[in-house]
């Protein structure tokens, strides 16, 4: 991979992730009206060209933005159609049959809407910056077109951070599967890594973080 993250970055990265990611937690149960917690299963760095495969074939539901504000780059979050029905059923209180209703649609838009705004959120809190975006755009189609249509203008140095997560829901007994992958712009993110100073020592040698 062409953008080397050192030890020390992963350590910063680790902690910017867990924070976004606990962020993500607590805006998915405001909404909701639940407590929610959330797991991190995996975090790793993967070279852009190979999200197609990360993200797979089988259309999934996806919202993206472009950040406009470092790490600039884009942030994207996938979940699975099961997904998509249990947070539809959770929010809105009724039972999906067949497609989704109209309002249960804008409720699956609200979540994105409130999950990515609480990830990006809780990662600007970390560096002690804003970082200002849009509403994100949610689509539902398969890796390959997500790729092509939201990273085509990423550069070769890029480096892609995948973080697998689980939202759990005990008093819904509801366990909900979402997949971040945020691609920022490579100098930025680095200067970035390098302005602020974190605890490294949750970091295992090959990227991954414990949860």
């Amino acid at each position: 991979m062409p953008l080397l993250v050192d030890v020390r970055q992963l350590g910063v990265i680790n902690e910017l992730i867990r924070d976004a990611a606990e962020n993500v937690a607590v805006s998915f149960g405001t909404l909701a009206g639940v407590d929610a917690t959330i797991d991190i299963r995996a975090l790793s760095f993967v070279d852009p060209a190979d999200l197609p495969d990360e993200i797979g074939p089988k259309e999934v539901y996806t919202a993206t933005i472009d950040l406009t504000e470092p790490p600039y780059g884009s942030f994207m979050l996938t979940f699975s159609d099961a997904t998509a029905e249990a947070v539809a059923e959770l929010v809105v209180g009724e039972q999906v049959e067949g497609e989704l209703s109209d309002m249960q649609r804008s409720a699956l838009q609200e979540m994105c809407n409130i999950c990515t705004s609480g990830f990006i959120d809780g990662f600007a809190n970390t560096l002690n910056t804003t970082i200002d975006m849009g509403a994100p755009s949610l689509k539902h189609t398969d890796g390959e077109a997500i790729v092509e249509n939201q990273l085509s203008h990423i550069h070769d140095e890029a480096i892609a951070i995948v973080l697998d997560t689980t939202v759990s829901v005990p008093e819904a007994g509801t366990d909900l599967e979402l997949h971040v992958y945020l691609v920022p712009a490579p100098g930025a993110f680095v200067n970035l890594l390098d302005s602020i100073d974190l605890d490294a020592e949750d970091v295992t040698a090959s990227g991954h973080i414990s949860s």
